[in-house]
């Protein structure tokens, strides 16, 4: 992956400033990541924050979706960190989450499609796992597979699982978009 070897090189330097991610196709700004005394201590991409924006970024690579990566010195606040875990985590975590991405992208529900919850379901209080709670509450304002992936604070392979062990203990409705009806 480019982005392991732009990161371990700034590493390796001890950089301080930013990678700006822009989009291979038209160089339009996506994302940064923030590097202190060569540690990653911030990210932000496509409206993420934190390892959720750090690992989109993986994900989107993985995809090939290939980006850009322009180093810029700059003087960095550790008070703007929200990545918190040393690389050496990120790098472990990294392979799993693009095993994880990779596996559930079959599960993902199609972004045409409307998800609501089950008012029903509510009566039962089955036990939930956290991250089915999430994404719980993530559908109470969105009910758009894309809008749900974008807002909800997990990541897209946990968003995916989490959908499905919810359809499972029916807590879902699926319905079509009104131009799908026929």
């Amino acid at each position: 992956m480019k982005l392991v070897s732009v990161i371990e090189e700034q590493m390796s330097v001890s950089f301080t400033g930013k990678v700006n991610i822009l989009s291979n196709f038209n160089r339009q700004y996506l994302g940064h990541l923030v590097f202190n005394s060569g540690e990653i201590i911030k990210a932000t991409f496509q409206g993420h924050k934190g390892t959720k924006a750090f690992f989109q970024v993986i994900v989107q690579e993985y995809s090939l979706n290939s980006f850009v990566y322009i180093v810029e010195p700059e003087i960095v606040d550790e008070l703007d960190r929200d990545i918190f875990l040393p690389y050496a985590s990120l790098k472990l975590k990294m392979e799993e989450v693009t095993r994880l991405y990779r596996d559930s992208i079959k599960l993902r529900p199609p972004d045409h499609l409307k998800i609501v919850l089950n008012s029903q379901f509510m009566d039962k209080h089955p036990n939930l796992a956290l991250h089915e709670f999430t994404v719980m509450l993530t559908l109470t304002e969105w009910s758009s597979p894309f809008d749900i992936y974008q807002h909800c604070p997990l990541l897209d392979h946990e968003i995916t699982y989490a959908l499905v062990g919810l359809r499972k203990k029916d807590a879902l409705k699926i319905m079509a978009a009104k131009g799908d009806l026929g």
